[in-house]
């Protein structure tokens, strides 16, 4: 009995003409091409698993390493790449630059602007370079796959990793992180890497993809996370109505999914498996709502600067959450400052222009995505269904988290982001 739907199973044959698993057609071109990908892969290596991980100047907390690498991937993909084969085009080339200026005078315009302008540089080169790359360098099917095996090893390897802190140091992130939401982040966009191997109806890639799943479940539920351990649940009613899995073997799925979330709200401390309403993450996440949209009416064009301190901002707001403070929320501003928000922190450190403008590129992005996933499964790229899956966790991620401002989140969402049909690639899946 086939553990796929019908409406997605087109039989062995098709899937072996379809695809070849030949990694070697995924070998540049030219020497020039070869740097740029292989520096792309190590841009990758090093956003999965922080390493190495280079301090460039001390006390300034903008990730400027990484955000280095992701900058000379996108000018070696620009300049050694095969742009011929690029799906690009003016209208993106200028919008990319747009949302780069306008970073770019956010930061200069800052109380902080050195400080600003850094984190500024950082999330443009992760975003752009991790975009621009993916169109560049990943066009091919043999490219495309070979990157989703290195996706799934790096998986594997975060999950070793995970596995080894947690039993070694008490802690999921000893060894991989400062906190656990940027690598939760990080995990559910590599996640596409799996799935695409689900998706193969192959019997060897789907149980290395089943596993890998099960090992990044773990890994969420040892972290305390809420979020991680509901977001994936999400995903897989998503999947569910796509009907790529037979609703029997989804059912099944749900007996021990649901008793592992048992026994991690089971086990998280009391103060978060009650939701107590002086709880920080909870109460700080809520008035930042308000108190947003308080700072960003005040620089509606350009915002305050990426992590500009936002304390000041204080004096003539009145509090909305009534079971704290503003005294306790002052302290939080203090030492969090950004929203825990990726929305929001655009809206007030860089504008709403910015924030617009970006909301109906991710927009126009995923309409293209959906209704490509809408089609049969081919083989001759990534299975569009995955990246869906994988960039929707990322994006109801970034709810509670800052995530584009970390550059090693940002790259793996806008390379997932450059794989997206569009034109006449959207075209041809049609």
């Amino acid at each position: 009995m086939s553990l796929w739907s019908s409406s997605t199973n087109h039989g062995g044959n098709e899937v072996a003409q379809s695809f070849q698993w030949e990694f070697g057609c995924a070998r540049p071109e030219t020497l020039g091409e070869g740097i740029a990908f292989g520096l792309f892969l190590f841009t990758s290596f090093q956003a999965a698993l922080l390493f190495p991980d280079v301090t460039l100047i001390p006390q300034e907390r903008a990730k400027l390493f990484p955000g280095i690498l992701a900058g000379l991937s996108l000018a070696a993909a620009i300049l050694l790449g095969n742009r011929s084969s690029a799906s690009w085009t003016k209208a993106q080339i200028a919008v990319s630059a747009v949302l780069a200026a306008l970073v770019g005078l956010s930061g200069l315009m800052s109380e902080t602007w050195e400080s600003s302008s850094l984190r500024g540089f950082v999330v443009i080169t992760s975003g752009l370079g991790g975009f621009w790359c993916a169109r560049i360098l990943l066009r091919s099917p043999g490219r495309q796959w070979f990157f989703v095996g290195f996706c799934a090893a790096l998986l594997f390897l975060i999950g070793l990793v995970g596995l080894f802190g947690y039993f070694h140091a008490g802690d999921i992130i000893a060894y991989l992180d400062v906190n656990p939401h940027p690598l939760a982040s990080r995990m559910l966009l590599l996640s596409f890497a799996p799935i695409a191997l689900i998706m193969l109806r192959r019997t060897l890639p789907a149980v290395v993809g089943l596993c890998l799943l099960v090992l990044s479940y773990s890994i969420f539920l040892f972290s305390n996370l809420r979020s991680a351990a509901l977001i994936p649940i999400i995903l897989a009613l998503i999947a569910a109505a796509y009907r790529v899995v037979r609703l029997r073997y989804i059912l099944i799925a749900f007996i021990p999914v649901m008793a592992a979330l048992a026994f991690f709200f089971s086990h998280l401390p009391e103060i978060k498996r009650g939701l107590a309403l002086e709880y920080e993450p909870a109460y700080y996440r809520i008035e930042n709502y308000p108190f947003s949209l308080h700072v960003a009416l005040k620089h509606p064009w350009l915002g305050i600067g990426l992590r500009a301190p936002r304390d000041s901002y204080l004096a003539d707001y009145e509090m909305k959450y009534p079971y704290v403070t503003k005294e306790m929320f002052a302290d939080s501003v203090r030492r969090i400052v950004t929203s825990e928000n990726t929305y929001l922190n655009f809206m007030v450190d860089v504008g709403f222009p910015f924030l617009v403008l970006y909301l109906a590129c991710l927009g126009w992005l995923f309409l293209n995505l959906i209704r490509a996933s809408r089609t049969p499964v081919r083989f001759d790229c990534i299975p569009p269904l995955a990246i869906l899956l994988s960039l929707t966790a990322g994006a109801l991620h970034f709810l509670v988290l800052d995530g584009l401002l970390h550059p090693h989140v940002s790259w793996f969402f806008h390379v997932l982001l450059g794989l997206i049909p569009t034109g006449e690639a959207a075209s041809d899946l049609r």
